[in-house]
């Protein structure tokens, strides 16, 4: 193994299974109906693996990222088994990025004890609230102290970055209550803070309540506000505010979620997993058993690829524009911007060159700005960044 890869490749494995469903998450996942279905879950993730092993090329892992659903509830000898088949079938790099996102209630020392000798160095612990009646509201089946709980457990298992996810603007929440939240949050010294504002998605409990004026949003001057003081509180106690809505302490970023910000190439695996590979768009099925059925069925099989026809939900070869947009639209939600020498290296123009008239009028809104060799939104596009970034479609 090489430390450090110049090309850099991740790794995503999707978790379908969660205890219940939270009443604001839209994601694939579903309650485990016992372990059978979560063995067989494994068995199929480890068979499509392996039949991927020449998609890595020359290339090593620099990130491998489970995310769900709720990995850490298919356990430590589950979650060691899917890491071995990877470190089995893939070039790992020495300084590789190992996240779990755990929910407290199964984040325990059993976990970790199977984990960390696998190199687990990071963990990604889903908290949303620190009082006890929000994560009722939320759906959430944990409690403050669970959190508490399970904070002391990810250090003392020699971890050495913990990112806390959190949920702001809840109906009915103050400001100050919110306040209240980070700073329970701070004493358990996270190095990592994902921060995002409640929304109604389609399918969820909260979207169904709101659509039936059950359930109504926070008014959007509570939402700035909230937002304004979780940048200046956090940037007070030394983290880096690195995208729209992350912050980490120095060295602390998720390199994973670079990859996708910076269009990087990530291999995915699993239902309802989605990758970028080979300037190819793709997302696996979402139908869990379908998925599982298949590899069993094909377990003896060889030559079966990575983008197998029965497999797949959606392939799209990006072409040259189509890449150039997305490079602009995730990039921009990074702090720093977008590079414009790495865009140009890359596509053979500036971003000027194909949006000048939308740059131009940002620029005069100050919603966009030039520093050095990035472009980048200001300090106030962060909270309308979509209202600049849909120009980057065309």
């Amino acid at each position: 193994m090489r430390e450090g890869c110049a090309v850099k490749l991740g790794l995503y494995i999707h978790i379908p299974f969660c205890r219940s469903k939270c009443s604001y998450c839209a994601f694939v996942s579903a309650a485990p109906r016992d372990d059978q279905e979560m063995d067989r879950y494994v068995n199929a993730v480890m068979t499509h693996i392996r039949a991927s092993s020449n998609m890595a090329r020359n290339r090593e892992l620099s990130t491998i990222f489970f995310g769900g659903g709720t990995p850490s509830l298919i356990g430590g000898k589950r979650l060691a088994l899917l890491l071995e088949c990877i470190f089995e079938t893939f070039s790992i790099a020495d300084n590789v990025e190992i996240t779990l996102e755990a929910n407290p209630e199964s984040a325990t020392a059993e976990l970790f004890q199977h984990l960390t000798p696998l190199g687990l160095n990071r963990v990604s612990l889903g908290v949303q609230s620190m009082h006890d009646e929000e994560l009722k509201q939320l759906g959430r089946i944990h409690s403050v102290a669970t959190v508490e709980r399970a904070a002391s457990a990810i250090r003392e298992a020699g971890i050495p970055n913990v990112s806390m996810d959190l949920i702001f603007a809840l109906p009915g929440q103050t400001v100050r209550r919110w306040e209240d939240t980070l700073q329970k949050i701070l004493r358990l010294t996270p190095d990592h803070l994902s921060v995002y504002g409640l929304s109604f998605e389609e399918g969820t409990l909260f979207h169904r309540l709101n659509q039936k004026g059950r359930l109504e949003p926070v008014l959007d001057e509570t939402y700035v506000r909230m937002y304004n003081r979780t940048r200046d509180l956090l940037t007070t106690y030394g983290f880096w505010h690195y995208e729209i809505s992350n912050w980490s302490r120095p060295d602390r970023e998720c390199r994973h979620n670079l990859i996708y910000w910076n269009q990087d190439e990530y291999l995915a695996f699993g239902a309802a997993a989605h990758g970028l590979f080979d300037g190819i768009r793709h997302a696996f099925i979402s139908e869990k058993e379908t998925y599982v059925r298949f590899h069993e069925q094909h377990q003896k099989q060889r030559d079966r690829l990575y983008f197998n026809p029965e497999l797949l939900a959606e392939y799209k070869r990006l072409d040259v524009e189509e890449m150039a947009s997305d490079v602009m639209i995730y990039g921009l939600r990074l702090i720093k911007g977008v590079s414009i020498d790495r865009f140009i290296n890359r596509f053979g123009y500036s971003p000027r060159d194909r949006w000048q008239e939308a740059i131009d009028k940002f620029e005069r809104q100050n919603l966009l700005e030039q520093k050095e060799e990035y472009l980048r939104l200001t300090p106030q596009a962060l909270l309308i960044s979509n209202e600049v970034l849909q120009y980057f479609l065309d």
